[in-house]
């Protein structure tokens, strides 16, 4: 029996979002939903519980972000919760990446087997992918450096969301294990792919943005937020509401990044490799004590066989 035009028009407008908003990498699940007035939680049927968790967490983690920037989110997100079909989806989006925000479509993927299952690593990557759609709701795509975007919602969040942990890595470590660090201008539109130069930019990213709060406070930092929700570049903002450029600031945070950069703190990079080298050392030294007990014992015993002949 043919449809009738408006359930026609409605099955097609349904098709759309599935292809537009859903993920490939899900597309293939058995999909069901929860949504309140304030969210919509797409899901696999065996991920239902996940959902509830999720589902439940959400007006909480909501609160905490627009507390931190002052800002509603103005619109209600869908939050997928993804199960890649196979290795290739998930390697296609990176071995790091446990979830990550589509601002235009106000959509936020959680791998959520990536997050180890539990309940506080949830919540910071739902928290953490949140900033990303509250900070592209206020201010232009254009005028948002990927560094901003990237540092804020670290800050807020505490981790770099996209990527889970950063191997307890410091930003001195990476700087030197991966060949210097990184300009503020090259990290504008995009990261890096190579895994170290990645860890990398995330934090810088965060020791920046960190940095500039410890130097003038949030609430500047939230002035230069406003100034470019306003229309204003990230360099005209940040010159307007600290009197510094952004390039004599990002001078000044090199500098300090580089008097923490003792001998101690390079030694301390490599402690690991450090201390399996000296185990391994020990562990030969032992074998060679042990090879030359056994022949010095196998003498003594041979010189024994022959004075008693």
């Amino acid at each position: 029996m043919p449809l009738n035009k408006p359930l026609t028009i409605l099955f097609l407008v349904f098709v759309l979002f599935y292809c537009l908003c859903i993920p490939p990498e899900v597309q293939a699940a058995d999909l069901m939903a929860m949504e309140t007035t304030e969210v919509k939680v797409i899901y696999p049927s065996s991920l239902r519980g996940a959902a509830r968790e999720v589902l439940s967490m959400y007006p909480q983690v909501k609160r905490e972000v627009e507390a931190f920037f002052q800002w509603q989110l103005m619109q209600s997100p869908t939050i997928v919760l993804a199960i890649p079909g196979n290795k290739d989806a998930v390697r296609s989006k990176g071995d790091f990446v446990v979830g990550y925000a589509v601002p235009q479509r106000h959509l936020v993927v959680i791998f959520y087997a990536k997050t180890k299952a539990s309940p506080r690593d949830v919540e910071v990557v739902l928290k953490h992918e949140l900033c990303h759609l509250i900070v592209h709701e206020h201010i232009d795509q254009e005028l948002l450096p990927r560094w901003l975007d990237e540092g804020l919602c670290q800050v807020v969040s505490g981790v770099a969301g996209e990527i889970g942990v950063q191997e307890g890595k410091s930003l001195l470590e990476l700087s030197r294990r991966s060949g210097g660090v990184i300009s503020l201008n090259s990290l504008t539109h995009r990261f890096p792919t190579k895994a170290n130069r990645l860890l990398l930019a995330y934090a810088e990213s965060k020791a920046f943005v960190t940095y500039l709060i410890d130097q003038f406070g949030k609430e500047t930092v939230l002035s230069v937020l406003n100034e470019m929700k306003r229309g204003c570049s990230i360099a005209a903002a940040m010159h307007n509401t600290t009197g510094h450029s952004l390039r004599d600031l990002e001078k000044t945070w090199h500098r300090s990044v580089k008097a923490r950069d003792t001998w101690l703190a390079r030694l301390s990079y490599y402690l690991y490799e450090i201390l399996f080298g000296l185990g391994a050392l020990i562990c030969a030294y032992a074998f060679i004590r042990q090879m030359r007990a056994r022949r010095a014992y196998k003498d003594a015993a041979s010189r024994n066989d022959e004075d008693t002949s």
